[in-house]
């Protein structure tokens, strides 16, 4: 008997330009049981349990894991950020973001020189607009070294979503 699998894949897309310079890494992430739930309920015309849209950066370093919820992350102040406009779409064609594609579903982060600064950004997470202690969220990543958003850098996340089948 085969048993039938369908998964998401994510990445992370981080882009940092400071004083002319660009930065771009991958990182790949977690979707927590809540944004399981949140993608069932999405493919189904439900209304979702939980509005999952802002992005909100961390300084913690636990490794990300299923039953994540706002308490796992160690939030930046000043961090928590609605999606660019248009976000989330299909088919992103920014050319910085080397993880979309036809059947890939890119939420966009975009923050000034003046949204936060912080020496140890080193995770990140998509939930509610406004997250309280307990908040569920979407989706975790926790970066492999901490690197820093100053106050002459601009930092865009990029999140994909890929759902794949075995």
């Amino acid at each position: 008997m085969r048993k039938e699998d369908a998964t998401a894949k994510t990445s992370i897309i981080t882009v940092l330009k400071e004083k002319g310079k660009k930065k771009i890494w991958e990182n790949h992430n977690l979707i927590t049981n809540d944004g399981d739930l949140f993608m069932a309920e999405k493919l189904a015309d439900d209304t979702p349990t939980d509005a999952f849209i802002n992005c909100v950066l961390g300084t913690g370093s636990t490794a990300a894991g299923k039953t994540d919820d706002y308490d796992d992350m160690t939030p930046i102040s000043g961090s928590n950020k609605a999606p660019s406009s248009g976000y989330p779409k299909t088919n992103d064609t920014d050319s910085d973001n080397t993880g979309a594609g036809a059947d890939i579903c890119t939420w966009k982060y975009e923050w000034t020189t003046g949204d936060f600064n912080n020496a140890a950004v080193r995770e990140g997470c998509i939930t509610i607009a406004s997250p309280a202690g307990g908040s569920n969220i979407f989706n975790r990543w926790v970066e492999s070294a901490a690197y820093e958003k100053s106050s002459s850098a601009t930092l865009t996340q990029y999140v994909n979503v890929t759902i794949t089948g075995a």
